[in-house]
C-alpha cells in the first residue's frame, strides 16, 4: 500500500502558469506550463503536464492555489473590469475544482516562496509586482519562520503596471518582453520619459488604463528603469538587515544590483514561484531548494565533448539533467558560449533571432566573482548584474552591456560546468531556445531546436 501523501500547488490563470509536487512534504517537482504546451508565458496547466504528473507520481491528495479568486472578482468589480469564472484544471475527462482548493493570497505566496526558501532565519521580505488580488506592494516581517505583513500598497498604486504600460509604449509585449526594455534602458537617457512618468505616478494614475506616449522607445525604457529605481531605492533604504526580494519586478537585475543589503531573489521569483510558495505559506517550513526540479533528461554528462566544442567552434549547447525552475537558463538548458572567440555574439544573435543590442549573461566561479566585478557577491540563480572591473578589459567588449553591467551566474565547486571555468573562466550563458519560443524541455524540443539552429547541443 503507498503511504505516500501528494500534494500539486498551482499558479494560473493570469500569466506564467506553474505547478508544483510535494511528497510527503517534500517538493519533488516543478515547472513552467509553457514548457510542456510550447507557448511563451502561458496562463494555462496543459493537461499533457498534468497527465505526465498523475502517471509519474500519483494523484493529488491536497491542492494548493496561489490566490483568491473571489478578492480578485471584487478588484475587478470595483475597477469596472469584467469578472471571470472560477479557475479549473482538466486531466482527461476529471476536472479538479477551485472550491476544494486550499488558498493562499497571491501576495502571501509570493512572500513564502522568497521566505521559505532564502539563506535567512530573520529578514525583510518585499512582494513588487503589478497586481495580485488587491495588493500591487508589500513589506513582510520575517522571523523564526514566521510572517507578518507590515505595510504595502494597493491598486491602481502599481510600479509593475507602470513598467508594462511602459513596455507596451514602447512597442515590445506586455507580460512578456518587460526583460527587452529593461535592456534597452541602458541605450537611452529618458530624463523626459520619468518626469512625464513620475507625474503620472504621483497622482495616483492608473497604469491599468495604459500609457499613451509616441516617442524613441528607448527613451521611453530609460525613463521608466529609473523610475522604478527610484522607488525601489526609496522602499529599501530604510530597511536593515537581509532582503529578500519577489513578485514579477523582482526579475529587473538591473535594478537589484543597486540594492546594498544582503539580498535573496529567489528562482522565479514572478508567479511560477508561487506554486510553491502557496504551498509553503501553509506548511511555515524552510526548504533547502535547488533550481534543477523539471522534466528530467536522463544522459551522461560529456565535460570533454563540450570543453572541445567551445574550444573549436565557440558555441555548443547543453541539456540533460532536471530543467531549470524559471526563466534563467542556468547550465541544464543553456547555449554555452566562449567570449574569447571571434563574431560569437554576432552568431549567437542569429541563431536566438534577437537584436543585436541586447546583452548575454555569463557564468563565473563564486570564488572569482569579485576578481571580474565590482562589489561582486554570490548570484546562483542569475538574478543580479555587477558592473565590470579593469580584469574584464582581457575579454572583448562585447561581453558588457552598454552601461557596463554583466548578469552574472555564480557557480561552485558542486556544479558539473565547475571545472570548465578553468580553462573558460567566463563562459557566456544563455537560454536554449529560440527567440519566442520556451526553454527547450524535453527530447523532442531538443531535437526540434537542433534542426533549426544547426548548433551541436550535448
Amino acid at each position: 500500500m503507498n503511504d505516500n501523501v501528494i500534494e500539486w500547488g498551482l499558479s494560473f490563470g493570469s500569466h506564467d502558469s506553474a505547478i508544483s509536487v510535494f511528497i510527503n512534504d517534500q517538493l519533488v517537482f516543478a515547472t513552467e506550463g509553457e514548457r510542456w504546451s510550447g507557448i511563451k508565458h502561458d496562463k494555462q496547466l496543459p493537461p499533457n503536464l498534468l497527465n505526465f504528473l498523475r502517471t509519474t507520481y500519483g494523484e493529488p491528495a491536497k491542492i494548493y492555489y496561489f490566490e483568491d479568486h473571489y478578492r480578485k472578482e471584487h478588484r475587478r468589480k470595483e475597477a469596472g473590469q469584467p469578472s471571470k469564472p472560477k479557475p479549473t484544471i482538466w486531466t482527461g475527462n476529471d476536472v479538479f475544482h477551485y472550491d476544494s482548493w486550499i488558498l493562499t493570497g497571491h501576495h502571501h505566496s509570493h512572500a513564502s516562496w522568497g521566505y521559505y526558501t532564502s539563506p535567512f532565519d530573520t529578514c525583510t521580505t518585499l512582494v513588487i509586482d503589478s497586481i495580485g488580488e488587491w495588493d500591487t506592494m508589500s513589506v513582510w516581517k520575517c522571523a523564526n519562520g514566521k510572517m507578518t505583513k507590515i505595510s504595502g500598497w494597493t491598486y491602481p498604486q502599481s510600479l509593475g503596471l507602470m513598467y508594462t504600460a511602459a513596455t507596451i509604449a514602447g512597442g515590445w509585449r506586455g507580460n512578456d518582453e518587460e526583460y527587452k526594455m529593461m535592456g534597452a534602458s541602458a541605450l537611452g537617457n529618458g530624463d523626459k520619459e520619468y518626469n512625464i512618468l513620475k507625474e503620472l505616478f504621483d497622482s495616483k494614475y492608473n497604469f491599468h488604463k495604459g500609457w499613451v506616449y509616441e516617442g524613441d522607445r528607448f527613451e521611453i525604457a530609460a525613463g521608466a528603469q529609473k523610475l522604478y529605481e527610484k522607488w525601489l531605492h526609496n522602499i529599501t533604504t530604510n530597511i536593515t538587515g537581509p532582503i529578500v526580494l519577489t513578485g514579477g519586478c523582482a526579475l529587473n537585475v538591473r535594478a537589484n544590483m543597486l540594492i546594498k543589503n544582503d539580498l535573496y531573489v529567489p528562482p522565479a521569483p514572478n508567479d511560477a514561484g508561487s506554486a510553491i510558495g502557496c504551498v509553503l505559506a501553509h506548511k511555515k517550513q524552510k526548504l533547502d531548494i535547488s533550481p534543477y526540479l523539471g522534466y528530467n533528461i536522463m544522459k551522461p554528462i560529456v565535460l570533454d565533448e563540450i570543453g572541445k566544442e567551445l574550444t573549436d567552434d565557440g558555441i555548443v549547447g547543453v541539456a540533460h539533467g532536471k530543467c531549470e525552475f524559471g526563466p534563467r537558463a542556468l547550465g541544464n538548458r543553456s547555449i554555452l558560449a566562449n567570449p574569447r572567440k571571434k563574431h560569437w555574439k554576432e552568431r549567437l544573435c542569429k541563431i536566438k533571432n534577437r537584436s543585436s543590442w541586447r546583452p548575454f549573461g555569463c557564468i563565473v566561479k563564486e570564488e572569482d566573482v569579485n576578481k571580474y566585478f565590482l562589489r561582486g557577491k554570490p548570484s546562483p540563480y542569475m538574478n543580479t548584474c555587477f558592473f565590470a572591473n579593469q580584469n574584464m578589459n582581457d575579454f572583448p567588449v562585447e561581453l558588457l552591456h552598454e552601461d557596463q553591467t554583466v548578469r552574472v551566474q555564480t557557480i561552485t565547486s558542486d556544479h558539473y560546468l565547475y571545472p570548465l571555468l578553468n580553462d573558460f573562466p567566463v563562459l557566456i550563458n544563455t537560454s536554449l531556445n529560440i527567440n519566442g519560443k520556451p526553454i527547450c524541455n524535453n527530447e523532442q524540443d531538443v531535437e526540434d531546436f537542433k534542426r533549426e539552429t544547426g548548433i551541436a547541443v550535448l
